[in-house]
């Protein structure tokens, strides 16, 4: 029997975050403790978080919580256009980003990270604000911290990310 349904819920969404981690990092070498391949870190953080998880699941269904854990309010305005910031950002990133795709998106245009994080930006802030004067200091925290994404991705670690809009040779 269930007694916390907010832990229980957190629990489940835990262990299938884990799950998903140990499955994409199963695709690639794993290395070793000396010399890690690809899948090694996301093999140790999916197997923490599912672990996490079931610890978190353990909780929910032994000990009572005040107010017997109810789910008040689902979010889920907010939620959905977090969810679609990212998957916007994602988007702009460009197929070369994601193998799973193949050449299905090879001829779309890339609009390139700066404009994915913009958009990022304006899903998120769109979320609440609060006072005017909030909203603009948000503005300044999340353009700086966007300018630091697109130096640590591009400059500092060297990936090969677009960070402007560009289209397919030919067009």
């Amino acid at each position: 029997m269930i007694k916390n349904l907010q832990d229980f819920l957190a629990g489940l969404v835990f262990l299938g975050l884990g799950t998903g981690f140990v499955w994409a990092a199963s695709g690639h070498a794993l290395g070793s403790a000396r010399d890690m391949g690809p899948g090694y870190v996301p093999l140790l953080l999916g197997l923490l978080l599912g672990l996490l998880g079931a610890l978190i699941l353990f909780k929910a269904l032994t000990f009572e919580a005040l107010g017997q854990g109810r789910v008040a309010h689902w979010g889920s305005g907010p939620m959905a256009r977090v969810l679609a910031g990212l998957l916007w950002l994602a988007f702009c990133s460009g197929p070369a980003q994601w193998p799973w795709v193949g050449d299905g998106l090879a001829g779309w245009p890339v609009p390139g990270l700066v404009v994915g994080v913009v958009g990022l930006v304006l899903a998120v802030l769109s979320v609440d604000a609060g006072t005017s004067s909030d909203h603009g200091r948000l503005w300044l925290w999340s353009l700086g911290l966007a300018a630091a994404v697109c130096v640590v991705w591009v400059g500092l670690l060297g990936l090969t990310v677009p960070l402007w809009p560009a289209w397919p040779a030919g067009r």
